[in-house]
């Protein structure tokens, strides 16, 4: 499965530095959600893909809670 992050969608739509920092925050609460034995790939322009293996059914839908989705075969 597949979490593809745009760079300058991280910080939403940002007025203020308070907003900034509530869309870091958000960030890093989806990255510690993540198992530690994620994939990281990044594009090198402004996409990160994060690629996880779900061991089970559970997992499947935990992953899509956070944004996954089926990796394109």
């Amino acid at each position: 499965m597949i979490l593809t992050i745009r760079g300058k969608n991280i910080f939403g739509d940002s007025k203020t530095k308070i907003d900034l920092l509530s869309c870091l925050i958000d960030m890093e609460r989806l990255i510690r959600q993540l198992p530690d034995d994620v994939k990281i790939h990044n594009q090198g322009d402004d996409y990160i893909d994060f690629i996880v293996e779900p061991k089970d059914k559970d997992d499947r839908k935990y992953y899509k809670s956070l944004g996954f989705r089926r990796e394109d075969l």
